[in-house]
């Protein structure tokens, strides 16, 4: 089945510039991810493109996780930043018919920046679905309640957007396939990895010694499980190398924490919970080789982030890994442990040479959030052509 959206026209007159609300709360309140996503797009559509006035919904009541500063606002852009919990728009909107584009003063387009939405009263609506991983109750990687809340949105999503942004080919065919979006009305707007090189390293927080590093939080969607049982390995055949693991908890990660406790190459592995922006530059800049097992993506910047900083690439052969790190990585079925195994052997003992950093880097370089603004930039193009009156 597929959904029409809500009937909306394009009100901008001819020259005026687009002013776009962009939910911007989670760019506040998360540095990777979600929030990741929201402040480098803004920053790059307000440095590139003056027929657009960017409109900030930043009300929230959780308490900012970055410094005014770390935002880099740009001039044309306006922060709209109360501290009230999100619960209230909905019931908001009831009692006053308002809108979160109309407490931005009124904009042309409103942009949905995660799936749990805001109530939009006059504005064409888009959207950003980064995955469908929630799907089938989860799938075990989401916990079934959540699961259930995010479809939900998700389909509202579908039905009320005039245009949806997905961040690789592969999510626009799930989405088309899986939520019932009008593939005409999905428009594939990439990510980029050039903020990892904005910030300096701090190299005095790298481990003595070389290492493997696998930057991801820690759940079963991530598969570390795989790679611990290939660097068992590898320590058993006398490798030096120690693994580090940089990121939060996830969903059921109590077993993962525990085979990592409990291994016999314990004593080589290390799992940094919380890593600020420059001791992560400074772990993929040293690091001998990046391992990214994950069983399942929206999109995967790490990969691209390492790569950015001149680290070689092993990663699951995933559709998403595929279609995003291309031939620039080695590729490997994600349960496979012995095919890891020989993967990381072989890439840990050709180590970081001047030829496999280039050729790291120069895919990288490929992926640029100037790229994703022009991206957006082409969806106004289209949404302005498709509604106007």
């Amino acid at each position: 089945m597929q959904f029409a959206p809500k009937e909306c026209a394009w009100e901008a007159p001819e020259g005026r510039p687009t002013r776009l609300g962009i939910d911007f709360r989670p760019a506040l309140v998360n540095r990777e991810g979600i929030g990741r996503v929201a402040r480098e797009t803004v920053r790059a559509l307000g440095a590139g493109e003056p027929a657009i006035r960017l409109r900030l919904f930043g009300a929230t009541l959780a308490a900012p996780r970055l410094a005014a500063s770390e935002l880099d606002l740009p001039a044309s852009a306006r922060l709209f930043r109360v501290r009230v919990p999100s619960r209230i728009w909905r019931p908001l909107r009831r009692l006053t018919g308002l809108g979160a584009d109309d407490l931005l003063g009124g904009v042309d387009v409103f942009h949905h920046t995660q799936l749990n939405h805001l109530p939009v009263r006059r504005a064409i609506e888009t959207a950003t679905i980064f995955d469908t991983l929630y799907l089938d109750g989860g799938s075990g990687f989401v916990d079934p309640p959540t699961a259930a809340r995010m479809e939900r949105h998700a389909r509202a999503l579908v039905e009320r957007c005039a245009r949806l942004q997905v961040p690789t080919e592969h999510v626009a065919h799930l989405v088309a396939a899986q939520l019932g979006a009008d593939p005409d009305r999905i428009d594939v707007v990439p990510l980029g990895c050039d903020h990892a090189t904005r910030v300096t390293p701090d190299l005095g927080r790298t481990p003595r010694g070389p290492y493997l590093l696998t930057v991801a939080r820690l759940d079963p969607r991530k598969n570390h499980v795989t790679v611990l049982r290939a660097f068992e390995r590898l320590v058993a055949a006398g490798l030096p190398h120690r693994w580090i693991i940089a990121g939060p908890p996830g969903y059921r990660c109590d077993a993962i924490a525990a085979a990592l406790r409990d291994s016999p190459a314990a004593d080589r592995i290390e799992w940094r919970r919380s890593v600020d922006e420059r001791e992560l530059a400074a772990l993929y800049a040293d690091a001998r080789l990046f391992a990214f097992p994950s069983l399942a993506e929206g999109f995967g910047l790490p990969p691209l982030e390492a790569m950015a900083h001149g680290c070689p690439v092993i990663a699951s052969d995933e559709p998403v890994l595929n279609e995003v790190l291309g031939t620039a990585a080695v590729h490997i079925a994600p349960l496979d442990v012995d095919g890891w195994f020989e993967a990381l052997r072989e890439g840990l003992e050709l180590d970081r040479t001047p030829q496999r950093e280039a050729a790291a880097r120069a895919h990288a370089a490929g992926w640029t959030w100037d790229q994703t603004a022009g991206a957006v930039q082409v969806q106004l193009g289209r949404l302005r052509s498709q509604t106007s009156s």
